[in-house]
């Protein structure tokens, strides 16, 4: 299905009907605090599945708004979980997925949880590159929010640490370089 900017897919407390895969663009999971202060739970990029946590549930508990129009693929969760209940190598594979999800969200939470920016740029890149080399997929207006920073201390700590000779930039592709042992980060 086509998704543009701002498109609501599911209101929280709408009939479960499907579990999405975001084929491109991006899409935000949310709910609003008692004040009215939007709660973001989770943001769904190109491959990541949503709703999958209401599956076996009879409604949604968020709200999935596009923030970046694209296109996302449908499963209908009644054919859902008959594939699951019914296909062994499918539940594996699904199993496989949600796993590697999980692993994910648990390291933006312990990448979150670090004091500094610097700490947090490194974890990232150690986590998401190979060989500490990661390809950004997004704008860094974008990843300073994904890292709980503004913009402007993600650029200021990125050109301190290309300065201090920690880090390379090649437009997208940010490159953690070795450090001798002993010096610090």
């Amino acid at each position: 299905m086509d998704m543009c900017k701002g498109q609501r897919i599911f209101r929280m407390g709408d009939e479960v009907a499907a579990v999405y895969r975001v084929l491109e663009g991006d899409v935000c999971l949310t709910r609003f605090s008692p004040e009215g202060a939007e709660i973001v739970l989770h943001r769904a990029r190109e491959g990541d599945f949503f709703a999958e946590a209401s599956l076996f549930g009879s409604r949604y508990h968020c709200d999935a708004i596009c923030t970046r129009s694209g296109r996302c693929l449908q499963l209908p969760a009644a054919a859902l979980r008959h594939c699951l209940a019914n296909d062994p190598n499918f539940a594996m594979e699904w199993i496989a997925t949600l796993s590697r999800n999980l692993r994910r969200q648990r390291a933006a939470q312990e990448r979150l949880g670090l004091k500094s920016l610097r700490m947090r740029i490194i974890h990232y890149l150690v986590d998401h590159g190979k060989d500490g080399r990661v390809e950004l997929n997004q704008p860094i207006i974008r990843w300073a929010t994904e890292l709980g920073a503004s913009h402007e201390a993600l650029y200021r700590t990125l050109a301190e640490m290309e300065q201090e000779g920690i880090l390379q930039r090649q437009g997208q592709t940010l490159i953690l370089l070795q450090r001798q042992p002993g010096s610090p980060v």
